[in-house]
């Protein structure tokens, strides 16, 4: 069999090379938020899970400081205040799913406003994982001391996917 497009679209095959690849960044956007969140939720975890094992005060102490520093960047990433998305501001991995169906939504390139949209959000997002890996390689190699002193492993955060 063959597959064509149908007759009835007007968009050339360069507007919906074009639409794939805007959709295509968006998604991509989206997985790394995700992932970052996923990552930043596992360190803070370790941590928590040191500070509440051990009664040394400077692990607790470098476990608040770290998961201090971990939420800030969680609630730029993501809504961790409210379970309905009316009741607080959307954060920049809804946007961006936002984005994602109206570039989808009809078959033709994206407009120039939705191009504009997709690459605030990539900066945005960009600044935000940039925090997130300043974080890890500078808040978390002081928190491993004192959780060695304190005669438990390291944290050892997970590994970028996307």
């Amino acid at each position: 069999f063959e597959v064509v497009k149908d007759p009835r679209v007007r968009a050339t095959d360069d507007d919906l090379r074009e639409q794939f690849t805007w959709a295509k960044r968006a998604h991509d956007l989206l997985i790394r938020v995700h992932d970052a969140v996923v990552r930043l939720r596992d360190v803070r975890a370790q941590a928590d899970a040191w500070a509440g094992r051990v009664q040394a005060q400077a692990v607790k102490d470098a476990a608040r400081q770290l998961a201090r520093a971990l939420t800030h960047v969680e609630e730029e990433l993501v809504q961790v205040r409210s379970d309905d998305p009316r009741m607080l501001p959307a954060k920049l991995n809804t946007r961006i799913a936002t984005a994602m169906p109206l570039i989808e939504y009809s078959d033709s390139a994206p407009t120039a406003a939705l191009r504009e949209l997709v690459e605030s959000l990539e900066l945005r997002a960009s600044m935000e994982l940039a925090k997130l890996d300043r974080c890890l390689a500078e808040d978390v190699p002081p928190f491993n001391p004192a959780c060695l002193e304190a005669g438990v492993s390291a944290i050892v955060p997970k590994a970028r996917t996307a």
